[in-house]
């Protein structure tokens, strides 16, 4: 909010200068102050942001370390940075309610990813996943098409939003948002093809092809070879692969 409060002061100010001090024409001045505005709000933004990676490196080395609570900690205190810009506080959020869900901290985790950034469609998605499993299938929906329409170049997006449709007997309205996801990546994810042919054969979806990244949805059990790295991963430090960070 800071950042936009001296922006458009800014704005205001050289406009005013130009057209009262200097003489210059009113849309002249409104043009040049407009453009000073923008200017002040880019920098502003690249320092707020710059600001926010520092931070993000400290609670990825603390994730790494499987020091969950450390990360939250350096997380909450990053939410001072919406007050220099209002657009960094859903993404903190965001973060904040992954970490919460992926340790099935339900309640905390729904507080912040409400409140996260529709740009990270991952914890839209771990939204979505809370209110299938409320059975609040309005606000999954809702959750969901949040997802896709930030995450539409995102194989994975499509298809868990795909899967929980089929999870409440809605199998043709999952066929229906995969072809959706089939014609944004035009046809270029093979995963999503295959599932489409899975369901229409009444089989259940194939989730596996994405990797890790699905499971951090706690949709599926990993395999259990998979299981024994992410318990041994306690000795060695958090696995690099096994956060998505949006």
């Amino acid at each position: 909010m800071r950042n936009i409060i001296i922006s458009v002061s800014t704005l205001l100010a050289i406009s005013l200068i130009l057209y009262l001090l200097v003489g210059a024409n009113l849309p002249f001045s409104i043009l040049i102050g407009v453009l000073s505005g923008i200017a002040a709000f880019v920098i502003l933004m690249r320092k707020a942001t710059k600001e926010l990676g520092l931070l993000n490196d400290k609670a990825q080395k603390a994730l790494y370390a499987q020091k969950f609570d450390r990360a939250l900690r350096i997380y909450e205190s990053g939410l001072a940075l919406g007050k220099k810009s209002p657009f960094i506080t859903g993404q903190i959020h965001g973060l904040i309610g992954m970490i919460h869900f992926m340790r099935r901290d339900n309640d905390k985790a729904k507080v912040s990813l409400v409140k996260a950034s529709s740009m990270n469609w991952v914890a839209k998605g771990m939204l979505g996943v809370l209110y299938m499993n409320e059975k609040k299938y309005v606000e999954m929906e809702n959750a969901f098409k949040a997802m896709v329409a930030s995450g539409k170049k995102e194989g994975l997006a499509w298809s868990l939003y795909a899967y929980c449709l089929d999870r409440i007997n809605r199998r043709d309205d999952a066929v229906k948002i995969l072809e959706e996801g089939n014609k944004k990546l035009k046809e270029n994810d093979d995963r999503i093809k295959n599932n489409i042919i899975e369901l229409k054969n009444n089989r259940r979806m194939r989730m596996k092809a994405f990797g890790d990244v699905w499971y951090q949805f706690m949709l599926e059990r990993p395999p259990a070879k998979r299981m024994m790295q992410q318990q041994g991963a306690a000795h060695g430090g958090f696995r690099k692969n096994a956060h998505y960070r949006g």
